[in-house]
């Protein structure tokens, strides 16, 4: 008895002295390594606590931080770190970790050039290896050395014959082979509140990632997915989600990115190797989602939306680029499939200019030219030359062995056409700017409203994009294009410019005729067809009521021309300029310049008529010339063609002209009263209808153009194909719809001209109105076609 007794308590003794010592132990441990941290890794070390609980087998380390060089300055540290096991688990062949805890992590990368805030220390770990390694190898005969080198390189060779066989196996890990055949169980995985902070000196660029944590609830080494979530804070704005599932066992990951409001202005520093610019600013959101294999990633499918907000991008010369928001949403992205579906890019309040500036360079020049660009271009061209001339020579003699050794070189696999739709583009409330510095008068011009719409863009099949745009006073622009993103070189555009007030283009002509134009107005149509790169284009210019002022004394024009002589004798009764433009030729030809093509065209007439023979014959007619007063007189009214969908110019000019009055009267109120008589013109619509649907069926097109306009009331009454159509086809037209249509085509330029009235000087939304006479009115017009304009006090 007394034997047990005293066996039990020196049992309970040693329990005592070793949960003691375990007690103690990691206290000891830690005032040695931080007393003697400067001699382990060249740092001062602080650890606040180190506790092991031997009953729940848990470490506990409190107030950890390694310093930098200067002995103050935390590099790198945390404020609490708990691991938690059951070693009884591992009779089981079970490795179980309940809990990984980290609070407070905190560090701090500088880097500058090639060298780390840390690159001292690991200075300090490799000469302490090669101070080991040169101690073994004095105590080591000579034999086992070679045998040791021997064996080592053995040991390379194999070790990069399996990296080889590697790279092209594709991952497949077994967990149960990876564990060495232990279930694992590792759970309850949290960092929180942590600190990260990179520093780059030599950009001058700083990286804070704040409230940085990880949590995952566990990590499974069989068929499960480990569901992982990471959330911080950029310092300099931005918050970031990451959500990650993970299968160990199929290698098959799904990663959720949720990023918003990140500040761009954080990437600034590094900006500058591309662009030379003064400041940027702007935010991006993204959310994407990427699922795939780890064997395959190029193959995982990426889907989700990106944002960019007010992006704003100010240039050396104090001008700014820059958008209100692009959205786009990505339906497929699948890089080794090369197929991408996007659902839809939008642009909204997009802004820039264009600066041509003397010396041929442009503000784009100047902006993607960053400062040292040049240097570092020849530092490059150097190191390849040095590269080249230090090349070491080739063995010929062993050259041959070389090649007969070399396995066959297996063939490339021929790369993967580009799969690309864009569902939707739509680009709203975009302004561009205009500004030639090369001419004498420097040109200012600016373009808004500027629009784009167009639907199933792929990069195969033709699509059809729609531009517009408004100018300045009233002027419109519209382009179709139609083309394959694939072949640019073959393609179809259509250009509409309607009501272009033509003095803005005044340094132009004082550029190439000494004139300046002080009026008018232009409309112009150009159908271009461009089939590899070979252009046919149709234009058609009609300009009305142009004036040019004395020409200016000590100028130098490109072209000598008697503009105001030519001009006044190729202006008809009307005022009006009416001329064709033909352009063919070689896009890639450098010669080629299309606007220099229409300029000598233009100028070409404007010789021609001016040097000609023929007479003067009449005067330019009179465009509104009492509209200074209440008494208008007989220039009230502007006269309409009521079978065309919109204005001309010179309808629009005179209007103007008209409403000038309302800037020296603001108690003036003018009433445009569109009339035309409704029988004639119902009569005058079914022929044109005819006519139209014939040119149609003949020509086998859906949408005109203003070309086809004129083609199609070019067409002869008496033509005998028209003639047959009409007798199998008039009897079809409704006179009710037929007058609907007309009251439709009347309401439209309503509008057209209110437009554009209501962006004149005086013009406001209660002094100018446009309407159409009643219908009794209609039935009983006589006279011409006409906007009648009727004057009213408010």
């Amino acid at each position: 008895m007394k034997k047990r007794y005293i066996a039990l308590i020196v049992l309970a003794v040693l329990i005592v002295l070793v949960i003691a010592a375990l007690k103690i132990a990691p206290g000891i441990a830690k005032d040695y390594v931080v007393e003697h941290s400067e001699e382990l890794i060249g740092r001062k070390m602080k650890i606040a606590d180190v506790d092991f609980n031997p009953f729940t087998f848990t470490v506990t380390v409190d107030d950890f931080a390694i310093f930098e060089q200067d002995g103050a300055t935390p590099f790198v540290g945390f404020e609490k770190f708990r691991v938690n096991v059951n070693p009884t688990r591992l009779l089981s062949k079970e490795i179980n970790v309940s809990e990984i805890y980290l609070k407070g992590l905190y560090t701090q990368v500088v880097q500058d050039g090639d060298r780390f805030n840390f690159s001292d220390i690991l200075d300090k770990f490799a000469a302490n290896e090669q101070d080991s390694v040169a101690t073994d190898s004095a105590a080591t005969p000579s034999a086992t050395a070679d045998a040791t080198a021997d064996s080592a390189k053995t040991e390379n060779v194999a070790a990069a014959d399996s990296a080889a066989g590697d790279s092209i196996k594709a991952i497949n890990i077994d967990p149960v082979e990876m564990t060495g055949g232990f279930d694992v169980a590792i759970q309850n995985i949290v960092l929180e509140k942590g600190n990260i902070i990179y520093q780059d000196r030599k950009v001058g660029s700083k990286i804070h990632l704040q409230d940085f944590s990880v949590d995952i609830p566990a990590v499974y080494f069989n068929n499960k997915d480990t569901d992982i979530g990471v959330n911080l804070k950029f310092a300099d704005g931005g918050d970031l989600t990451v959500k990650v599932l993970f299968n160990m066992k199929t290698q098959d990951f799904n990663v959720a990115v949720a990023l918003k409001q990140f500040e761009l202005a954080c990437g600034k520093p590094y900006l500058k190797d591309f662009i030379n610019y003064k400041d940027f600013s702007g935010s991006l959101d993204v959310n994407l989602n990427v699922a795939g294999n780890v064997n395959d990633v190029l193959s995982s499918n990426v889907a989700g939306t990106v944002g960019l907000n007010n992006i704003v991008l100010t240039e050396t010369s104090e001008k700014t680029i820059g958008v209100n928001s692009v959205q786009v949403g990505i339906k497929k992205a699948n890089l080794n499939e090369m197929d991408f579906v996007v659902d839809s890019v939008v642009v909204d309040g997009a802004f820039a200019h264009l600066d041509l500036l003397k010396g041929g360079k442009t503000n784009i020049d100047i902006l993607l030219n960053p400062k040292g660009a040049a240097e570092d271009t020849s530092a490059v061209d150097s190191a390849l030359a040095a590269a080249v001339v230090t090349e070491a020579p080739v063995d010929s003699s062993k050259s041959d062995s070389a090649v007969a050794a070399a396995p066959e070189t297996a063939k490339a696999a021929p790369a993967k056409p580009l799969k690309f739709v864009l569902n939707r583009l739509q680009v709203k409330n975009t302004s561009v700017s205009a500004n030639d510095l090369t001419i004498k008068t420097p040109f200012n011009y600016k373009v808004s409203g500027i629009s784009v719409s167009g639907s199933n863009i792929n990069f195969d099949t033709p699509c059809t994009v729609n531009v517009n745009a408004n100018f300045p006073e009233g002027g419109t622009v519209s382009v179709k294009y139609k083309g394959a993103l694939s072949d640019l070189s073959t393609m179809d555009a259509y250009v509409s410019i309607k009501n272009l007030a033509l003095k803005h283009f005044s340094p132009y002509s004082l550029h190439y005729t000494g004139y300046p134009i002080i009026s008018g107005t232009m409309a112009f149509a150009s159908d271009n067809k461009i089939n590899k790169f070979n252009l046919d284009s149709k234009n058609t210019i009609d300009i009305y009521n142009i004036d040019v002022g004395d020409k200016v004394e000590g100028s130098d024009p490109e072209f000598t021309v008697p503009m105001k002589v030519g001009l006044y004798i190729l202006k008809d009764k009307d005022d009006k300029i009416q001329f064709d433009v033909p352009v063919q030729g070689n896009m890639q030809d450098p010669e080629f310049s299309y606007l220099k093509i229409v300029w000598k065209t233009v100028m070409n007439l404007l010789i021609k008529v001016a040097l000609s023979p023929l007479k003067i014959v009449g005067n330019v007619a009179a465009s509104g010339a009492s509209a200074i007063g209440f008494d208008l007189g007989k220039n009230d009214e502007i006269v309409i063609d009521p079978l065309n969908n919109h204005m001309e110019s010179e309808q629009y000019a005179k209007a103007i002209k008209m409403v000038s009055a309302l800037a020296k009267d603001p108690k003036l109120k003018m009433n445009f009263v569109q009339s035309f008589n409704m029988k004639k013109t119902v009569e005058a619509y079914k022929t044109r209808k005819l006519k139209t649907e014939f040119y149609k069926s003949t020509q086998g097109k859906t949408a005109l153009n203003e070309l086809d306009e004129k083609a199609i009331i070019a067409i002869d009454d008496k033509d005998e194909a028209y003639t047959a159509y009409v007798a199998a086809n008039a009897a079809n037209l409704d006179r009710k719809a037929l007058e609907k249509e007309l009251l439709d085509m009347a309401a439209k330029r309503n509008a057209e001209l209110l437009k554009t009235l209501q962006q004149q000087s005086g013009v406001t939304k209660k002094n100018v109105t446009v309407t159409t006479a009643p219908r009794s009115q209609l039935v009983n017009h006589k006279g011409k076609a006409n906007f009648k304009v009727q004057i009213d006090v408010q």
